[in-house]
């Protein structure tokens, strides 16, 4: 845009010489259409060949006219902006194919005056050119750093969301872990202690099965410590669930698994069942295992999706895919232990597990929700 400005100013002086030199007829025109088409074409043909070719022979037949003074100016400004954006030998180059045409217009200025006019004109547009060609220069780089900086704060903020993201999953993960550990220690701690007790209180009843009244009054305790004891469990194996989340799971298997880099998209509106979420880690944990033990997988993802009647797992990865008559998925075989096992903990749940080795390895599983499973199979 500020090339055009330059040239449309350019263009008022051009018009303003040939009105100076009192010599308006076809010739005259004739050059400063020359000069204006040139100028025009230099513009679109920026930065090649043509871009100091043109101007420069302008400048050369213009030697052989006094009237091409009056496009001079447009030649002029086009081979400061290629002398200016060029390397040192274009700039000799746009130097050297000037210098004629000064030289012609400098020793016919005693006799026509108005030529002086022409050569500062023209000595103002190369420098015209020096500036906006700079200016252009100043803001492209601007632009790349701007650009470059841009690149970097989105960067730096994706960093920062995926910190607090693994920071956010490692104290829910804690806090999990906490609830597991005080169901586990309640279960070996104080349901072992009612076991205990209810097997003395029913030794106590053989013990004592000749008293009807003592015998009563062990049945009333015994009845007591039983109904202690489901609640005792219930309530642990509830705690228990709940310290699985899904999402939490599956991330730190992400972070843990020895793969560089691995992405997971949980999108499930609600928590799975207790379950088919432990069937869901184990699966992606033996499909990440597999990729960093004996794929060498860099990148992996894992997706787990809530369908209407069925969940869907897919693990993928980008390692070396095993060779097509033994497509293993721990690498000893298609009955390896590994697919065996994560194919019957699906398949218990009424879903399906199938393997494609290509274009990447991919584990893709299916459990449907009736829990009857033919619906949610592939």
């Amino acid at each position: 845009m500020k090339v055009l400005v330059d040239k449309g100013v350019l263009l008022c002086g051009c018009v303003l010489l040939a009105l100076l030199t009192m010599e308006t007829d076809a010739v005259v025109m004739v050059w400063l259409l020359g000069a204006v088409a040139v100028s025009g074409m230099g513009t679109f043909a920026d930065r090649s060949r043509w871009a100091i070719v043109m101007p420069v022979a302008y400048l050369l037949l213009g030697t052989l006219a006094t009237a091409s003074v009056v496009g001079a100016p447009l030649a002029a400004y086009d081979l400061g902006r290629f002398a200016a954006s060029g390397n040192r030998q274009e700039r000799v180059a746009a130097a050297i194919s000037g210098f004629p045409f000064a030289l012609v217009v400098a020793r016919q200025v005693p006799r026509t005056p108005v030529l002086a006019l022409a050569l500062t004109i023209c000595a103002l547009a190369a420098l015209l050119a020096l500036r906006t060609t700079q200016e252009e220069t100043v803001r492209m780089s601007l632009h790349v750093v701007r650009d470059d900086l841009r690149e970097k704060v989105l960067t730096l903020q994706d960093t920062n969301a995926r910190l607090l993201r693994a920071q956010d999953y490692e104290l829910r993960a804690a806090a999990l872990a906490e609830r597991t550990r005080i169901a586990r220690e309640i279960h070996d701690g104080v349901g072992h202690l009612l076991t205990r007790l209810l097997l003395q209180v029913k030794a106590l009843q053989v013990v004592h099965r000749d008293e009807p009244g003592v015998v009563s009054d062990f049945a009333t305790l015994d009845m007591g410590l039983d109904e202690a004891l489901d609640s005792m469990r219930r309530s642990v194996h509830a705690l228990s669930d709940e310290g699985e989340e899904l999402a939490t799971s599956l991330n730190l298997l992400g972070s843990r698994c020895g793969i560089d880099s691995v992405s997971v998209d949980c999108s499930t509106d609600v928590e799975p069942p207790a379950a088919v979420a432990r069937c869901i880690v184990a699966v992606v944990r033996e499909a990440l295992t597999n990729a960093a033990r004996h794929g060498r997988a860099h990148s992996a993802r894992v997706a787990v999706t809530d369908y209407p009647a069925f969940w869907q797992v897919t693990v993928d990865n980008d390692g070396v895919v095993p060779v097509e008559d033994e497509p293993a998925v721990d690498g000893h075989g298609s009955a390896g232990l590994g697919l065996r096992s994560m194919t019957e903990r699906v398949e218990a749940l009424g879903g399906r597990v199938r393997i494609t080795p290509r274009p990447r390895f991919t584990v893709f599983a299916t459990i449907p929700k009736n829990g009857q499973g033919k619906e949610g199979a592939l």
